[in-house]
């Protein structure tokens, strides 16, 4: 580089405050530039703000992002070799991909609330408690007949949330009616088959909480479908503050998880890691966003 160049280049990056990352820097010296992102979860909108988040933070650091589908306790097929991994739930469980993941040598960062041996770290959010703060905001409108879609079983997410809507009843002096939970897959079909089932019972709830917005989308569509007023017959809320959340009418009430930040934050880890260290361990914040779609229930 011509001296006059580089003097160019070092006053912009003195200006802009660039520290070099020497983990990546070591990384790019080696021959994976690659990541992996593994996942296997139904909701576009979930995965489109993991996939933005990982491509930011990668490509910032000079390094590519691969997204691979993958069933459960299946091994990642065969390629180039990775830099790193990310897993995404429900893959954070998969022993058996974990254990090929360590064989091979590429080291794993998992989104769960959970340790797993010969992680890097895991990303997580306080799902439990934030479902809680969604269940007081209802609760605190009047409801009291509240239903609850509830996720896969094989999502650690899943249990965690579902146990924030039974604490929080149980906190409110309310017992739990089973008949209204209601078990889906994280995907707009299944949302449909779970509230058809729910606002056909008598009486009807006056508020159901999917714990994820796709199946919340859909419970505004068999709403709408039944001839229901949103929010004014029926409150709805979902989970996870997707892109979805604001288009659907009404806007929905959801949790916001910051699933863009925790990708980025993965990507970060890997780059970041010390393999003298202990795994490293992220809890970032949620937000409770009150839209249009819930109210007191009409008297």
């Amino acid at each position: 580089m011509r001296s006059e160049t580089r003097i160019r280049v070092m006053e912009v990056v003195a200006r802009l405050g660039y520290r070099a990352n020497q983990h990546a820097r070591n990384l790019r010296a080696g021959q994976s530039r690659l990541i992996g992102v593994f996942y296997s979860n139904p909701s576009r909108n979930y995965l489109g703000e993991i996939q933005i988040g990982a491509l930011q933070r990668g490509n910032a650091e000079g390094f590519s992002i691969a997204f691979e589908h993958l069933e459960e306790g299946g091994p990642p097929r065969g390629g180039a070799a990775l830099a790193g991994a990310v897993l995404i739930p429900p893959l954070t469980e998969d022993q058996a991909l974990m254990a090929s993941l360590m064989e091979a040598g590429t080291p794993f960062v998992r989104l769960s609330h959970t340790l797993a041996e010969g992680e890097v770290g895991h990303v997580t959010m306080d799902d439990e408690a934030a479902a809680q703060e969604m269940m007081r905001h209802l609760i605190g409108l009047g409801h009291r007949r509240i239903a609850f879609i509830a996720g896969p079983l094989s999502h650690p997410q899943s249990h965690l949330r579902e146990a924030g809507y039974r604490a929080s009843l149980a906190a409110a002096g309310l017992s739990v009616d089973e008949s209204l939970i209601a078990r889906g897959a994280f995907d707009y079909e299944s949302g449909l088959s779970a509230a058809t089932g729910l606002l056909g019972r008598n009486p009807c709830p006056t508020a159901i909480f999917a714990s994820n917005d796709d199946m919340a989308a859909a419970v505004l569509a068999v709403a709408f479908r039944s001839g229901l007023r949103v929010p004014q017959q029926l409150s709805v809320a979902g989970f996870d503050d997707t892109p979805l959340a604001s288009v659907v009418y009404p806007a929905l009430t959801t949790i916001s998880q910051p699933s863009r930040e925790m990708a980025s934050v993965a990507v970060g880890m890997l780059l970041d890691k010390r393999t003298s260290e202990s795994p490293e361990k992220a809890i970032l914040p949620y937000r409770l966003v009150v839209r249009e779609t819930t109210a007191a229930p009409e008297v």
